[in-house]
């Protein structure tokens, strides 16, 4: 075979050197030679410095000594830190609150401890109630009109009494006159439109679910669904009582509705309501009948309950 012609490059290895060495020879690292001597070199595992010991355990840490735990209380008190008996009972000042210095550590903070001046009950307080600060002798009081009132209330004949239910009486008035809604209603009972069994019983479904908007439900009503059929499927489907009400109050509504229209006279219209009243009367009463008599059956708490 023809030598090859080895290219060198003269910056990576010095061509002209003379005092080159030759290249070491490769080391044999197979035969029966090398494999005695590395058996030679394997560290024997009884040998004294290889030898594990049994240790023996940690010191415990030293106990916190007074002057330990005192360091430790002000360092908590520095934090911010409440007691671990004020965190299990719940009673962690809100994030939001002004810290201040120790030892109030936050502003407007005072949970009830059972140990403060209003909790000792004597004659005292029992007869005139805690005073944060009681007036003098000579200062009028001015945070009631008890004595005032109870001159008057404790006289047998006196006025006070009548007086007070009149005042009474009053508020409770105003308060009923001013929680009525006084705009007028824009309420349009839904129109009623015939549809199949399986669809009607698909909208009672969707009534009874509370997930499914009402919105959705007051488009349309089906025809079809009245007097005690309405009650005994509104028990079956489990309706909700308010969603139970708005129906049957949309179906009468619908129904009275039908008593009034153009071209009938005003006594036709009064005739035509009070038979319906009557009807729909019979109706609770003979579902409240089938509900009392099916006591003792299978689920007559739930439907009792309901009814």
């Amino acid at each position: 075979m023809e030598e090859q012609e080895l290219v060198r490059s003269p910056e990576a290895i010095g061509v002209g050197d003379d005092n080159a060495e030759p290249p070491a020879k490769r080391a044999k690292t197979d035969g029966e030679d090398f494999q005695s001597i590395r058996d030679d070199n394997v560290v024997d595992e009884t040998d004294e410095a290889d030898r594990i010991l049994p240790g023996s355990p940690l010191p415990f840490p030293p106990a916190m000594g007074p002057s330990n735990k005192t360091r430790a209380t002000q360092t908590r008190l520095r934090l911010g830190i409440e007691p671990a008996a004020r965190r299990a009972h719940g009673l962690d000042p809100p994030a939001a609150a002004t810290k201040l210095p120790p030892p109030k550590k936050t502003a407007d903070f005072s949970p009830w401890t059972g140990n403060q001046p209003e909790d000792t009950l004597n004659e005292n307080v029992v007869k005139l109630g805690y005073f944060d600060k009681a007036p003098g002798t000579n200062q009028a009081e001015c945070n009631s009109a008890k004595p005032t009132i109870a001159s008057t209330l404790h006289q047998k004949n006196g006025p006070g009494v009548s007086l007070l239910s009149y005042l009474y009486t009053l508020v409770l008035e105003k308060r009923q006159t001013l929680g009525k809604c006084t705009a007028p209603s824009t309420f349009k009972p839904p129109p009623r439109v015939t549809v199949t069994d399986t669809k009607r019983e698909a909208w009672l479904r969707d009534l009874a679910n509370p997930d499914i908007p009402l919105r959705k439900q007051s488009r349309t009503i089906p025809h079809g669904i009245r007097g005690k059929l309405l009650m005994e499927q509104c028990l079956s489907k489990n309706i909700s009582l308010p969603r139970a009400v708005w129906l049957a109050k949309c179906v009468g509504a619908n129904e009275l509705r039908a008593f009034r229209r153009k071209g009938v006279s005003g006594s036709a219209t009064a005739v035509g309501e009070s038979k319906w009243l009557l009807e729909w009367t019979t109706h609770v009463e003979q579902f409240l009948e089938d509900v009392i008599a099916s006591c003792g059956q299978e689920g007559w708490q739930r439907r009792m309950g309901y009814a």
